[in-house]
């Protein structure tokens, strides 16, 4: 069997009994895609592997493929090596801090560009396909107006407000995160092919699914919680009613994070979507001051989200652990991998988070109040 790290992922990302929340659970139960292979039939048992699991793990292991595989391994590997990309693994460095504490996030993400793009504070700046040129150019303005407050732009390359809040971080010379519905060598819609280049200089192009995926309708919805996953709020410049930008934003409140949106006139169908999330309690932005400061703590956390632990000293009150944390709840492990600090250090900053009445204990997993530094009872 190969052995090279890229090709295990990509094996283990084919067999066809193995779904994405078992393949997660028993990755973090034995560290490595390494490690998951060499396992044997009673340690997997043991992991909680169902039997054809065990069944799909052995063949892999035993033979280097599976013989139901819908896909060519060998041909998808010899894809992200033309390509340079890498595969990032769930709880192994160089994985976005931030993603890993969803309550789904992927197994494996593959990447290309300047990955450090990723460990960088993000602001997803979202919103219609069929965008207006009013919409267009306040995406753009606020892309670039987050580069120059030291934010990395996230989108999904999409036509419309995504395509522009991508060239709004570019020209202002800032990074921009690409999250793609498709496998990494495909670039959808073609026409933004030359964009997705540009991407590449200063930024990156991420996606879960494996090479020569094609773009399925389902993958979509799939990909916005990535999108929200890896930044600390989103933005909706101008959407609809329904609108696939408003599953973004409540993915994103689910994980915790801040929802944005610009306040257009009643009368503009287009932006119905923004006054929607309005009403729901998305804070209302003018310009990217108003993002920024509530932000708060957790902007202000973006040292630490890079995975090598910053040489200063922690400030006394610990914001910087409240970007790793959301609404959904995140237990000590995922906060001590995720932070790359001491388990005492977490632990006191949990305490001290708790006391200000920032977090929540639950069952063992502790919670971010949705408004930040509210107290428990001014959720929104």
């Amino acid at each position: 069997m190969d052995t090279d790290h890229a090709f295990l992922c990509l094996l283990l990302h084919s067999l066809p009994h193995v779904p994405r929340r078992q393949l997660r659970a028993l990755l973090q139960h034995f560290g490595s895609p390494e490690a998951l292979l060499q396992a044997s039939p009673p340690e997997l048992v043991a992991a909680g592997a169902t039997p054809a699991a065990v069944q799909d793990l052995t063949l892999a292991r035993r033979r280097g493929r599976h013989p139901q595989a819908l896909v060519d391994v060998d041909q998808q590997h010899d894809r992200l090596r033309t390509l340079g990309a890498r595969v990032l693994v769930l709880g192994q460095p160089g994985y976005p801090p931030l993603l890993a504490t969803i309550s789904d996030p992927p197994p494996f993400l593959y990447a290309r560009g300047q990955l450090e793009a990723l460990t960088m504070p993000q602001l997803a700046v979202v919103g219609s396909r069929k965008a207006s040129a009013v919409g267009l150019r306040a995406a753009t303005e606020l892309a670039a107006d987050a580069v120059a407050a030291g934010l990395a732009v996230t989108s999904g390359l999409a036509l419309g407000i995504d395509a522009a809040a991508h060239r709004g971080a570019l020209q202002a010379r800032g990074a921009s995160v690409a999250v793609m519905a498709t496998g990494i060598e495909a670039v959808y819609p073609r026409r933004h092919a030359a964009l997705a280049s540009e991407l590449l200089q200063t930024g990156c192009l991420v996606t879960e699914f494996a090479p020569l995926t094609p773009p399925l309708p389902g993958h979509f919805p799939a990909r916005n919680r990535i999108i929200s996953g890896l930044s600390l709020g989103v933005l909706v410049v101008e959407a609809a009613l329904p609108s696939g930008s408003l599953i973004t934003a409540n993915t994103a409140l689910e994980q915790g994070r801040e929802v944005f949106a610009l306040p257009w006139f009643p009368g503009h169908a287009g932006g119905r979507g923004c006054l929607h999330l309005l009403r729901d309690g998305a804070v209302l932005v003018q310009g990217i001051e108003d993002v920024v400061e509530n932000l708060g703590p957790l902007f202000d956390a973006r040292p630490s989200l890079s995975p090598t632990p910053p040489a200063v000293a922690p400030p006394s009150a610990p914001h910087w652990l409240l970007a790793l944390m959301s609404a959904e709840g995140v237990d000590v492990d995922t906060l001590v991998a995720a932070s790359g600090r001491p388990l005492s250090e977490v632990l006191s900053a949990l305490s001290t988070l708790e006391a200000q009445g920032s977090v929540l204990r639950e069952a063992g997993r502790y919670l971010r109040c949705q408004s930040g530094l509210a107290t428990p009872g001014e959720s929104r």
